[in-house]
């Protein structure tokens, strides 16, 4: 069997890592996205990319195609908390957004993609404009990009619509047999989740790699 391929960012700390971590244990061919390549975890390929900037994003994009990699999973765990408003869906939406259509050539027949959502992007708890526009059956990639831009919310808005991102990929990668699934770990003892979560950063993991096992 030959060895499957994945990339996984935000994979220097936290569920990334440890989502990383598993699957090269696993014998996964696994490339860490990271901004820092001496963060990456041992056993995987450290290949730098900063999800809050579209031309990083666009090079890192570039490296893969220029070797001809193939992808058999992407894990768009990379995210962020706390900060502006601008900031917060620069990462968790129009970075997920950029890397996946940029991605999508590199994606191997039935390859999974997982987008780490929160609890916190349940559409009932958003604002009333919001849940307008993410359920607007005509919002395309365009309009999210759209609404990454404006920013309108903090972390739970972002994550509402990763989770309406999630279905416009499963629509548009379905013939391929790629599944793309938003998967939330649950709140866990992370750096954000903080030392009073619940769940442990395995347990969050298990959930996210779920969605990546064939």
């Amino acid at each position: 069997m030959a060895t499957r391929t994945a990339l996984v960012t935000g994979a220097s700390r936290g569920i990334g890592r440890e989502v990383a971590r598993t699957l090269s244990s696993e014998g996964w061919q696994v490339i860490a996205a990271v901004r820092d390549p001496a963060a990456a975890p041992p056993g995987t390929e450290a290949q730098v990319v900063d999800m809050s900037d579209a031309a990083s994003i666009a090079a890192l994009a570039q490296r893969l195609r220029a070797r001809n990699q193939l992808l058999d999973a992407l894990v768009n765990n990379a995210g962020i908390y706390k900060g502006p408003a601008r900031a917060i869906w620069a990462v968790n939406v129009l970075g997920p957004l950029l890397l996946t259509r940029a991605l999508e050539p590199l994606l191997a027949p039935n390859a999974r993609v997982v987008m780490v959502t929160s609890g916190l992007g349940a559409l009932s708890a958003q604002p009333r404009g919001l849940v307008k526009r993410l359920s607007d059956p005509t919002l395309s990639f365009a309009g999210l990009e759209r609404l990454a831009e404006e920013a309108p919310g903090g972390y739970g808005g972002s994550k509402a619509a990763l989770n309406a991102m999630t279905r416009l990929f499963a629509q548009s990668l379905e013939s391929r047999g790629i599944q793309v699934s938003a998967i939330d770990p649950g709140w866990v003892r992370t750096d954000m989740g903080g030392r009073n979560a619940p769940r442990s950063i395995a347990d969050g993991a298990a959930r996210v790699l779920s969605g990546v096992r064939p």
